[in-house]
Parts: structure tokens; C-alpha cells; sequence
């Protein structure tokens, strides 16, 4: 019986932690991966082994035990020669400064993975950092950064298969960006067209936010009547599938209509609901009364 080599047995390793992380089975994936780089350590080959490495991150980062690697991945991404294993160690450290809540560092790591993933050419890569770098860009409320991302990821989608759904979430977050940079008539477009492709999809759970944003693109619109008709239907939907953060936003945009309106009993109903998410800001609704706060919120901060 002819013995595999440590590079044959870390090659069959990876693809059995593959297909487990595949199907869900994600601590058996770890121990796959984990066993697979310790083949590839055994070859000597420090790249092999670093991209051993980078793969049980994507394990790590699932099972959300990714924190004790930020130092190592930094050190893979200085020193690896291999496009795609220096991508997952960018990519993942801006995954970890993100959860951290360090969105200045994220952005930054992002923007290098941008930059490996354009190296690598393969339009796979390409999609995922323009859109982790978009999603990282308006959050930290960079909207026409976010917005040249957010294009670049919908062209790339169109040159691979069909997905609709991230199709869907780009073109919506794609709008509220140009929403955010006087370009309301356009974002509304391509957020209608992001609701009409989910609703289609039966997609609900996602589709709380973009009905949010369209309630956002009507105030900005002046059009009360509409923007009421969005954030109700996106309330409804935030409340059912728990989306504590768009039922947040929503209410303080439909609480701006009401009182645009002025239609002060529907405003002080909504101000009431929102108030209770702030339990120690006894000023809450007498500050929301006296600000338009939707003129400054970022409303996927």
C-alpha cells in the first residue's frame, strides 16, 4: 500500500473540511482544517501552509473564534508571495476589526483586499472585496466610496452566474448611497427595483431594509404620503422577522413624516414606540421632536 504525502493528505483534508463547512457542519470542518494545515506545515512550504491557514479562518470566523488570529493573518498578509492566500488574510482581518467595531481599521484592510483581489483577476474575489469595501465605506458613512464599490460589485456579478439575491442587496445599498449623495430620483430606482426582485423571490427577511430605504427616499423626496406607505410596510416586516435596528430607523423616519404632516398624534404614537429602545434618555422625544435627525443619521451605521 503506497503512504500518501503530507501534501496529498493536506489536499484531501481541505476538500473533506470543504464539503462539511458546506453542509453546515461547522466544528468538524474546523477539525479538518486544523488536521490539513498540519499536513501542510509538515511539507515545509511556508505558503502552502499559510494558505492552510487563511482556509481554517474561514472555519473560525463562523463558529465567531476568529479574535486570537488578527496577529498571524497580519503576518501572512506581509509576508505571503500568493495573491488569493494574501486576500483571505486581508479579508479576514477587516472581518475582525469590523466585529470589533473598528470600522476605520476594517475599511483599511478592505481597501488592501480590494487591491489583492484586482492582482488576482479572478472576478470571484473581485465581487466579495468590492462589496465587503462598500458595505465597510458606508457604514463609516464614505457614500460615494461606497457607491463606486457597490457599482463595481453589481458589473462583476453580471459577468458570473446569476444571483439575484446579492444582486438585490447591492443595487438597494447602491441607492441609498446615491440617496445620501443628492441623487434621490436614481437611488429610489434601483431600490424599487431591489424590492420588486425580492418580493419576487419571497425573500421577506431582507426586504424590511430596503422598504426602509425607500421610506427615506420619499421624505428626501417631499412625498409624506409615500414615505408613509414604505415605513409602515417596513415596520411590519422589522417586527416580524425581529430587525430591532430597521424598526428603530423606521419609526424615527415615520415619526418625520407624521410630524411633516403635522399630524401629531401619529408622530408622538411613533416617538412613544421608539423611546422605549431608549430607556435611560429620558430627553428622547422632546430631542426628536426638535431635530431632524434624519438629515445627519446613517441609517446602515
Amino acid at each position: 500500500m503506497i503512504e500518501m504525502s503530507a501534501t496529498a493528505r493536506y489536499l484531501r483534508l481541505t476538500e473533506l473540511a470543504q464539503k462539511a463547512f458546506s453542509l453546515g457542519r461547522l466544528q468538524r470542518s474546523l477539525e479538518l482544517f486544523s488536521a490539513a494545515e498540519e499536513e501542510a506545515r509538515r511539507t515545509g512550504d511556508r505558503e502552502l501552509a499559510d494558505r492552510a491557514f487563511c482556509n481554517r479562518c474561514v472555519a473560525l470566523l463562523e463558529l465567531d473564534q476568529l479574535s486570537g488570529s488578527v496577529g498571524e493573518l497580519k503576518q501572512v498578509l506581509m509576508r505571503s508571495q500568493d495573491p488569493f492566500t494574501s486576500w483571505m488574510a486581508a479579508h479576514y482581518t477587516a472581518q475582525l476589526y469590523e466585529a470589533e467595531g473598528n470600522l476605520s481599521r476594517a475599511l483599511a484592510y478592505a481597501r488592501r483586499a480590494d487591491d489583492l483581489a484586482e492582482v488576482s483577476g479572478e472576478t470571484r474575489l473581485r465581487a466579495a472585496s468590492a462589496n465587503q469595501r462598500g458595505v465597510l465605506a458606508l457604514r463609516d458613512s464614505q457614500f460615494e466610496e461606497a457607491a463606486r464599490c457597490f457599482q463595481t460589485a453589481l458589473q462583476l456579478l453580471g459577468e458570473t452566474r446569476p444571483d439575484e439575491l446579492n444582486t438585490a442587496i447591492f443595487r438597494d445599498n447602491l441607492g441609498y448611497c446615491l440617496m445620501c449623495t443628492k441623487q434621490v430620483d436614481a437611488g429610489m430606482e434601483l431600490c424599487r427595483q431591489a424590492a420588486a426582485t425580492l418580493e419576487s423571490m419571497g425573500a421577506r427577511q431582507f426586504l424590511a431594509e430596503v422598504l426602509q430605504d425607500l421610506c427615506y427616499g420619499a421624505l428626501q423626496q417631499g412625498n409624506l404620503d409615500e414615505a408613509t406607505m414604505w415605513g409602515e410596510q417596513a415596520l411590519q416586516l422589522a417586527m416580524e422577522f425581529a430587525n430591532e435596528t430597521v424598526e428603530r430607523n423606521t419609526l424615527m423616519l415615520l415619526a418625520d413624516a407624521a410630524m411633516d404632516t403635522g399630524d401629531q398624534e401619529s408622530a408622538d404614537g411613533y416617538l412613544d414606540k421608539l423611546c422605549t429602545y431608549y430607556p435611560d434618555f429620558q430627553g428622547m422625544k422632546v430631542f426628536l421632536q426638535t431635530f431632524n435627525v434624519r438629515e445627519v443619521i446613517n441609517l446602515k451605521a
